[in-house]
């Protein structure tokens, strides 16, 4: 062989190993550009999956957050508690009927006037409570981050059944939740992810079974002095004026009123045999507020109070912060000429140890005690209990003072003043979407 032929042999085979080569450069350039795809995709997903986590926790969030507001107490148009001229979460967007437990929703805007946006320079959440009649009110300022999720309370619905009511609450990936409320199409485009929950809620009455008379006593009762005075003009309740467990001492009969055509035999029970079997104290709490006192604490709006002394004071700025149901733990003393309450938003009290009333005052709603009674009014003001007194222990009165029954008092406390807790199995997600 030439060397002009050995030189071209070897330019052919250089020729054929780089036409080889590029061919498997392009070939993984290929696979390259396949796999990038294949990893932008899959990043596409995983930020999908994450934004719709997002939007779906943040949901969650708003369900547990209207929860915590109806059995919270009184708030302002921030949604922040507050001692003082705000109003209790449940009263400003929803109406109860006393009668049925009908709960109706105040606003009728389709997107909702309550939200919470997530605030990460205050570490939590920035809301808006405005009144019902308001449509949408200046959220205050958000600091933002790359994710800044929001929910906001699309509806709540309480006519379906008594004592219920259904809460729809949409969660979205952005603060600015006007955008969630727009078409799915433009939403997807701004890669922004809402979710829609909706979950059942059930009112637990703070008074399961009211009593159908002003005073129920465990022990015996005993009067001196101008007589204590019961009054039931309720036909419902038979006028039924008390039951005691024991006997009563220093009764007068001028003090009592009842239905026209009854007598104090009629609606004063003496000796009551299901007082009288009672265990104790606690058992006859049972009876009437449903659960033992321990179990009862439990109840989500529920409030503990701590009185030094006087607890006058401390019940009114109690029931002034939008507190309805309290547990005074330990006796209570109320010496002071306090107003607490009213007949539409009654008060319950609860202690669950002695209490004693000293002087005038006005409680509407139903006083409570574990222990004993003693009551005590040496002045020409009136001491008045509107509504409904429960004492597992004896009772004492001197002096001039009265209980006047209403049946407002005992159907608020039975079916409008109580707790909310979520109906198991009602939860749904990702409705209408």
């Amino acid at each position: 062989m030439t060397h002009r032929a050995s030189s071209l042999g070897r330019q052919q085979r250089g020729a054929a190993t780089l036409v080889v080569v590029m061919v498997l450069f392009l070939v993984m350039a290929l696979l390259a550009a396949y796999a990038n795809r294949s990893l932008l995709f899959e990043q596409r997903v995983a930020g999908n999956f994450y934004r719709a986590s997002a939007s779906l926790e943040a949901a969650e969030a708003g369900i547990e957050w209207t929860l915590a507001q109806l059995n919270g107490t009184a708030v302002n148009n921030a949604c922040q508690p507050v001692n003082a001229g705000g109003q209790r979460f449940a009263d400003r967007y929803l109406t109860v009927d006393p009668a049925d437990r009908r709960i109706s929703y105040k606003s009728n805007d389709p997107d909702g006037i309550i939200d919470c946006g997530r605030n990460v320079g205050a570490d939590g959440w920035s809301c808006r409570c405005p009144a019902s009649n308001v449509a949408h009110m200046a959220r205050p300022a958000i600091v933002g981050g790359e994710q800044s999720p929001s929910f906001g309370i699309v509806s709540m619905d309480g006519s379906v059944r008594g004592g219920t009511l259904k809460v729809q609450v949409l969660g979205c990936t952005t603060s600015s939740l006007e955008i969630c409320h727009g078409e799915l199409k433009n939403i997807s485009n701004q890669q922004v992810s809402k979710n829609r929950l909706i979950a059942t809620l059930g009112l637990v009455s703070a008074v399961r079974t009211p009593p159908a008379a002003p005073l129920v006593v465990r022990g015996n009762l005993d009067s001196t002095g101008a007589g204590l005075g019961l009054h039931n003009t309720d036909p419902r309740s038979a006028g039924m004026l008390a039951t005691l467990g024991g006997d009563w001492t220093g009764i007068v009969d001028g003090r009592l009123e009842s239905v026209p055509g009854t007598s104090v035999a009629q609606t004063v029970v003496r000796g009551d045999a299901t007082l009288q079997n009672s265990a104790n104290a606690d058992a006859v709490f049972k009876m009437f507020m449903g659960t033992t006192g321990a179990r009862y604490q439990q109840h989500p709006a529920l409030r503990n109070v701590t009185c030094d002394g006087d607890c006058g004071p401390t019940l009114v700025a109690a029931y002034n912060a939008g507190m309805r149901m309290v547990w005074v733990s330990g006796p209570l003393t109320l010496s002071s000429n306090r107003v607490i309450g009213s007949a539409s938003d009654p008060m319950l009290i609860v202690a669950s140890g002695d209490v004693a009333l000293d002087g005038p005052f006005e409680l509407t709603g139903m006083l409570v005690t574990l222990g004993g009674l003693a009551w005590t009014n040496a002045g020409a003001s009136p001491s008045v209990i509107n509504g409904i007194v429960l004492v597992g222990g004896a009772m004492r009165t001197e002096g001039r003072m009265d209980i006047v029954y209403q049946q407002l008092v005992a159907d608020s406390l039975r079916n409008r003043v109580g707790s909310y807790v979520r109906v198991p199995g009602s939860w749904i997600d990702n409705k209408d979407l």
